[in-house]
């Protein structure tokens, strides 16, 4: 109904005008000293003169021109970017130009409050074992090992962590970053008030003295402990896509993998070696070696007991003695280890590690200061100067795979960048500027200054990219890329060119013109009809490898058909599982960029 309101809207504005134009915004709005434009696209062709009103007063407090943009990648006629940095003053404006007006926007110190801590409505939403979103248990028989030399068949106790997105299936590779990503925003956010304490460890409604965010971390370690019983002895998976047979609650979980409906997952040993992926295909995955799924564990480990050393010291101590074995085990079998899939061939198909042993040393080299773990992580890190996807991009008519560049941000070229040793932050620093400035270059004259390739997940992409920016800006003082850093928040908040924000429930505020994903590809929406509250969603995929991979799930018309005919698609539908479902390691991803700005906001109070 939300969108039909919005349709009619636009429809006779476009009548009034004789044209098809709409002023993008940040929905959630700007700090007072924020970089803060808007974004004009139309149809036809438009000027870049520009108001912008208060609207309590509807006076005007700022005139401007644009700057022109090539709208051509979004297959419209005229684009421009409208800056209005100079209105400082809290309060809510709206901005008019070419005939149309933009939805009311805040200016504000408090305009992030809040955001951070809401992303875990989500991540408590995805809880395997006890979900407290149902109060309900799920997967308590798993599971049985595969691949294992000599416990093949085994029972092993693997309870706990989360569901990947609407499926069920648990992978070490996504549940380990989501982990670190929270585990990073907690340790590196100074103003730990960002962070409340209204959910238990259970994550029930009530407070236990524990930050939430650290609840949710502890959660996630609780099983990653699990999955590492012994030296040398890890999981990276439980279940596969034989899990893909229906829209059902966790605990209603009755795929069958040959031990009965709902008795048990298989759970997949980090063997180094190519394991099945997709027997319908006759295939394999490309597993090389150890390292990227080692280098995890060593990494979340180190990061992981730091933060909840206070609350957990028993814990803390346990995975503590785990992580230089794990670091070990990485070295000794080089190479990265892919996740497997059974009737499909759609997988993880990670192919990097290097990065994943550089963040294991780094991390350790910021917490003890050793210089052995400093040489490491200078070695590892220099190996892969740039993140692959930021510095290829690749798009419609190059190979590209599945989270094939992962995880998404190197978090270790910001600890080497923040090093004390000023010759090892330098050249770190360099390799961050290095990314952020391929970027920018691809970005070119595009209107939101969007330089992220539209892979599958691209808004996890984007959430790494302005993680980036943002920590660049932090190790180095250097606002070079300010404005593309804020265009980067801004696209995941709706100032793209559909026009919505990329996360259910966020804005907190709706107005007229604001929208966000209703209808998200999960089993929440399809039984109960609410949206997955606080989950980042996929967002906007290359137009041909939507076709390749779910063009036959859209019917009955495209009400953002006229956003859709260019480079990407994007689409706000429960059978759109390419755009619109939501994923845990995204969302954990955009824990830091919220906290931080909220951070950012308290300063400016």
């Amino acid at each position: 109904m939300k969108k039909v309101l919005f349709s009619i809207l636009f429809c006779l504005l476009a009548l009034s005008t004789g044209a098809q134009t709409w002023v993008r915004i940040n929905q959630v709005g700007y700090l007072p000293k924020d970089v803060k434009v808007a974004v004009l696209i139309s149809t036809s062709e438009t000027n870049g003169k520009f108001t912008v009103y208060s609207a309590v007063d509807n006076k005007p407090v700022f005139k401007g021109r644009g700057v022109k943009a090539d709208p051509s990648k979004w297959a419209l006629k005229s684009a421009w970017r409208l800056d209005f940095s100079a209105v400082e003053t809290a309060g809510e404006y709206y901005i008019e130009t070419n005939g149309v007006k933009s939805p009311v926007f805040e200016i504000g110190a408090g305009v992030y409050d809040g955001l951070a801590d809401y992303l875990l409505v989500y991540m408590r939403q995805q809880r395997c074992g006890y979900n407290p979103y149902n109060d309900a248990c799920c997967h308590q028989h798993d599971g049985y090992i595969l691949y294992h030399p000599t416990r093949n068949g085994q029972h092993i106790d693997v309870t706990g962590g989360w569901h990947d997105a609407a499926d069920y299936l648990q992978y070490m590779t996504t549940s380990s970053t989501t982990i670190y990503h929270m585990a990073f925003a907690y340790k590196y956010t100074k103003d730990k008030s960002v962070f409340k304490d209204e959910y238990d460890a259970l994550g029930k409604k009530g407070a236990n003295g524990i930050p939430d965010i650290v609840d949710e971390v502890k959660w996630g370690l609780d099983w990653l402990d699990k999955m590492n019983p012994a030296p040398r002895e890890m999981y990276y998976q439980i279940g596969d896509d034989r899990d893909h047979c229906g829209m059902r609650y966790p605990q209603d979980d009755n795929a069958d993998y040959g031990y009965g409906p709902g008795q048990g997952r298989p759970v997949y040993f980090v063997s180094g070696e190519p394991q099945v992926a997709g027997r319908k295909w006759g295939l394999v995955n490309r597993t090389t070696g150890v390292s990227s799924a080692a280098g995890k564990f060593a990494s979340t480990f180190a990061l992981g007991a730091d933060v909840i050393k206070e609350w957990y010291p028993e814990l803390a101590e346990k995975i503590e003695a785990k992580i230089k074995p794990a670091y070990e085990f990485a070295l000794e079998k080089p190479g990265n280890t892919q996740t497997a899939c059974v009737v499909s061939k759609y997988f993880y198909e990670e192919d990097t590690w290097v990065d994943d042993v550089e963040l294991a040393a780094a991390t350790m080299y910021t917490l003890n200061g050793e210089e052995y773990w400093k040489k490491q992580a200078s070695y590892w890190g220099e190996l892969e100067p740039v993140s692959p996807w930021m510095e290829k991009g690749r798009g419609p008519g190059k190979e590209y795979h599945h989270y094939q560049w992962y995880p998404f941000i190197n978090l270790g070229h910001f600890l080497l960048a923040s090093s004390a040793d000023k010759e090892v932050s330098e050249e770190f620093a360099g390799y961050m500027k290095q990314g952020l400035q391929d970027m920018l270059d691809r970005a070119g004259n595009e209107p939101f200054l969007h330089g992220v390739p539209y892979l599958w997940c691209s808004n996890n992409l984007t959430s790494a990219a302005v993680t980036h920016a943002q920590l660049y800006r932090r190790a180095t003082a250097d606002e070079s890329f300010r404005e593309m850093e804020a265009a980067l928040r801004d696209w995941l908040l709706g100032c793209n060119p559909w026009g919505t924000t990329m996360i259910p429930g966020i804005p907190f505020k709706m107005r007229d013109g604001y929208d966000y994903p209703t209808q998200t590809h999960s089993s929440y929406t399809s039984k109960n009809g609410q949206p997955t509250w606080g989950g980042l969603v996929d967002g906007p995929i290359y137009s041909k490898l939507f076709q390749e991979r779910a063009g036959g799930v859209i019917s009955g018309g495209d009400p953002w058909a006229v956003f859709n005919n260019g480079e990407a698609v994007y689409h706000d539908t429960i059978h759109d599982y390419a755009s619109n479902e939501p994923t845990m390691d995204g969302t954990a991803g955009l824990t830091y960029i919220f906290a931080a700005l909220q951070q950012e906001g308290n300063s400016q109070k």
